[in-house]
């Protein structure tokens, strides 16, 4: 077998359905591929034999799911974590250092979470004031969304220049420490740094039928119960790229596959 894709959502199905398109041998491994069709699945058992593991990590049991892999084979890594040591033999490649897969993967991201603003909301985007807190790959990606949506954009950055870049693409700013200061007269806030921005003093001053989304991973943004104790709609959106677009999720990790077999290839050839 050319390629065992291990475990994960929806994107991890299409990814095994791209990989047969492109003449492998694929199969999905205790994977949900129900809502995919055309997606052979193997168990377990059938990672012995695989030259090549798509799987996401950290999962349960992942230390595990190495251990049955033979030498020779290489295990394409998605997501920010790694294993702690790797059974002697096997090649890890991790996707996640892949500039442009996190690219994607924060333009997908930014996608979804508008799409949930929307379905909840009850005004249009282009009436909404919204406020991103944060300037990292998400951050931009949305930023660039809204303002393209005719939204009224506040964004909420530490760094001085990540201010201004914010202005230079329509939007206005604010420093992440003067984030109570912003909070009112904000339709729809999007938190996405992976610490806590969004706590019982910034929440007091939000507007009381604003929306707050969580797009951070853990330790996450918002404090939730301080949100719900206050009234507010808070919620998280966790891993939006597999759920809003698995498709197209699976689409940008393909692509960051095949650049890294291109680099591994050329850095042989060397």
């Amino acid at each position: 077998m050319d390629y065992a894709v291990v475990g994960g959502d929806a994107r991890f199905a299409y990814l095994t359905r791209m990989l047969m398109s492109a003449g492998w041998d694929a199969r999905a491994v205790d994977g949900d591929s129900s809502e995919v069709p055309g997606v052979p699945c193997a168990g377990a058992d059938a990672l012995a034999g695989a030259r090549n593991v798509v799987m996401n990590w950290p999962i349960p049991e992942g230390e595990a799911v190495l251990e049955r892999l033979e030498p020779g084979c290489r295990v394409y890594l998605c997501g920010p974590g790694a294993p702690e040591s790797v059974p002697e033999g096997i090649e890890c490649v991790n996707l996640w250092r892949d500039e442009r897969l996190l690219l994607e993967n924060a333009w997908l991201t930014a996608e979804g979470a508008i799409a949930s603003a929307m379905r909840a909301g009850r005004a249009s985007i282009r009436d909404c004031h919204c406020l991103v807190v944060g300037w990292g790959r998400i951050g931009r990606a949305l930023t660039e969304m809204l303002v393209g949506l005719n939204a009224r954009v506040t964004v909420a950055s530490r760094s001085p220049k990540g201010r201004s870049n914010a202005i230079e693409r329509g939007a206005e700013s604010v420093s992440t420490y003067d984030l109570a200061a912003a909070m009112p007269g904000k339709q729809i806030v999007f938190s996405t740094p992976p610490s806590r921005v969004l706590g019982i003093d910034e929440l007091r001053r939000a507007e009381p039928d604003a929306m707050i989304l969580d797009l951070a991973s853990p330790p996450y943004g918002v404090d939730l119960e301080a949100a719900w104790s206050l009234g507010l709609r808070a919620w998280r959106e966790p891993k939006l790229p597999g759920r809003y677009c698995p498709f197209s999720a699976a689409r940008a990790l393909m692509r960051a596959i095949l650049r890294a077999e291109a680099k591994i290839d050329e850095e042989g050839l060397q």
